[in-house]
């Protein structure tokens, strides 16, 4: 593969390689930088050969740090895609039911309903778990104790009826697959990962980072002062205020604690739902891997990608689709190229996902968050752009 030059004078310094096929997508990711990022990675691989694979910028507020090859950045819920290949995982092991209760493993879950919740529920954000009632007690500092957290969920009456509605379990989606996977096969999500999909492969994408993984992530960055949410998300972020309801329960209970997603146990925890870090080529990688078929049995990995809950979401207050797990894009809420683009946002804007008629898989990961950003943000949209138009 040819490198292309794409580091104009006075534009932030961008490491990496192009196929000059693809040198579109490597000017949109100079000129997104420039304009709007603080550091960001990009990987994009066709038909199994990376033809995008940049990154630049800096990893602190200050700029002081380059962005380099190997810089972590915590990419939220873009781990739920990661999260949900290890469950699957073990599906297709035999070690997990899609259909069973999670009281057949978990007997402290059962009661106010919770009998009836199955795994297939969990990873299709049905079952009434989105989040945690104001009257838990839970402070800020529990959500980086997930045996609290854990606990609290399997005493909290779920908001519907499992299985009647969808709506997205924002946190609590990590903390119950995390439990039932511990209960089937005492690996962590963290370490099924690095044992059977992430470690063999060579994708940096870790979760519960060691102290010498921690000296290579990115701070994370607020929005730019005026910086202004999406409409389709103003009606969300005004619900998060309201902590009775489903929106305030999946984001804002408990509080986050301040200096949170800097934090060396931030880091070093596992979260599943949203705390993993990685380099866009790792999280590419991963997607890779997916469209290979090296992952997962035929017939699972097409279920997963299957719509199991499609519509109106009672945690979003949004139209959303989603398969196993993963997200599914559709023009309600875009997250790939096509109705076969499968894979996963992440809070601020990153976004990772592969798109099966197009052989594409993609990761844009970033330090620098959006308000109310449901999907990939602007960048990574504008860099989908430039994708489809070198794609024709």
């Amino acid at each position: 593969m040819t490198s292309a030059a794409l580091v104009p004078p006075r534009r932030p310094r961008v490491g990496g390689r192009v196929d000059p096929a693809f040198r579109a997508v490597g000017e949109r990711f100079v000129e997104r930088l420039a304009d709007a990022e603080l550091g960001a990675s990009l990987c994009v691989i066709v038909d199994g050969e990376t033809v995008v694979d940049l990154w630049g910028g800096h990893r602190d507020r200050k700029r002081l740090q380059p962005w380099r090859r190997d810089t972590l950045v915590c990419g939220f819920s873009t781990s739920k895609g990661a999260t949900a290949t290890a469950i699957l995982d073990a599906v297709a092991e035999g070690m997990l039911e899609l259909d069973a209760p999670l009281v057949d493993l978990w007997p402290e879950f059962g009661g106010d309903g919770r009998e009836t919740i199955t795994l297939r529920h969990v990873l299709s954000h049905r079952a009434g778990l989105p989040g945690w009632r104001p009257d838990t007690g839970l402070v800020p500092a529990d959500l980086l104790d997930p045996v609290r957290m854990t606990a609290a969920l399997a005493a909290q009456r779920p908001f519907w009826t499992p299985g009647t509605q969808h709506g997205y379990h924002a946190r609590s989606f990590g903390y119950l697959l995390a439990e039932v996977l511990v209960r089937a096969t005492g690996e962590t999500v963290g370490a099924r990962l690095r044992r059977r999909i992430t470690g063999p492969r060579g994708l940096d994408f870790l979760m519960g980072l060691s102290d010498a993984d921690q000296q290579r992530c990115a701070d994370l960055a607020p929005a730019a002062a005026g910086s202004v949410a999406p409409e389709a998300s103003r009606p969300m972020l005004k619900a998060m205020g309201d902590l009775a309801s489903a929106t305030g329960a999946a984001f804002s209970v408990p509080p986050a604690p301040r200096g949170l997603n800097t934090s060396a146990r931030w880091r070093a925890i596992e979260l599943p739902a949203m705390n993993g870090h990685g380099t866009a080529a790792g999280l590419a990688g991963l997607y890779a891997a997916h469209l290979a078929g090296d992952l997962l049995p035929p017939s699972l990995f097409a279920e997963a990608r299957v719509p199991h809950s499609d519509g109106a979401d009672a945690v979003l207050l949004q139209h959303s689709t989603f398969g196993l797990g993963f997200m599914c894009s559709r023009s309600t809420l875009r997250l790939g190229i096509s109705d076969a683009s499968f894979g996963h946002a992440g809070a601020g804007g990153s976004v990772a996902f592969a798109d099966t008629d197009a052989g594409v898989a993609f990761a844009f990961l970033m330090n620098r968050l959006r308000p109310g950003a449901v999907t990939g943000n602007e960048s990574a949209m504008a860099l989908l752009d430039a994708l489809q138009d070198c794609l024709a």
